[in-house]
This record gives C-alpha cells, sequence and structure tokens, in this order.
C-alpha cells in the first residue's frame, strides 16, 4: 500500500464493511435510497416511487433498519423513513464517478 494513502481499513471493522456491501449489494434495497435521498417518505410514497410492490417494499425497509441505515419516525398513524447514515450515499457517489465511461 501507498504510504500517500488517506484512508485505511480498520482490520476490526472488516465483517462491518462486508455486511454493509451485503446490504447495498441488493437493487431495490439501493433505488430505496435513492428515493430516500431527497428526505423521509411514508411506504406508499415508496412503493409508488419504484414501482416495486409493497410486501417487497417493507422486507426491504426491515433490512435497512436492522442495519441501522434508515431511521423511522412516527406521525400519527404514519410511519417515515429516512437515511440515518448518510455516509452510504457519499460511498455510492463515489462508486459511480470512480469509473467514468
Amino acid at each position: 500500500m501507498s504510504s500517500e494513502a488517506k484512508y485505511f481499513i480498520d482490520q476490526s471493522k472488516i465483517c462491518l464493511i462486508t455486511n454493509k456491501f451485503k446490504i447495498l449489494s441488493e437493487e431495490s434495497r439501493l433505488r430505496i435510497l435513492y428515493v430516500l435521498q431527497d428526505g423521509e417518505k411514508t411506504v406508499s410514497e415508496i412503493v409508488e416511487e419504484t414501482g416495486y410492490l409493497q410486501a417487497n417494499v417493507s422486507k426491504q425497509l426491515k433490512i435497512l433498519l436492522d442495519a441501522n441505515i434508515l431511521s423511522l419516525r412516527t406521525e400519527g398513524k404514519h410511519h417515515y423513513y429516512g437515511i440515518s447514515d448518510t455516509q452510504l450515499l457519499t460511498i455510492c457517489h463515489i462508486i459511480c464517478n470512480s469509473n467514468k465511461e
């Protein structure tokens, strides 16, 4: 590794990194993050914007919540999902721009 490298992988965090990338490797989860990047949304709004079935959206939201990638806020009868780990959006942006064609 170059002595000029700015970032180093912490060996004790390799499992954490692996798990985050596994979660991000599912297209439907990335599409949900895409929908949520501009702010909180309800399940109905996510279903409408992604075109996925409500059951699939709910399943993916649970996975993202359990991984602490999303947050959940309840207001009356409505549940609002938002991105709590915005650094993942930065990682996605870096990946998208790392190999410009």
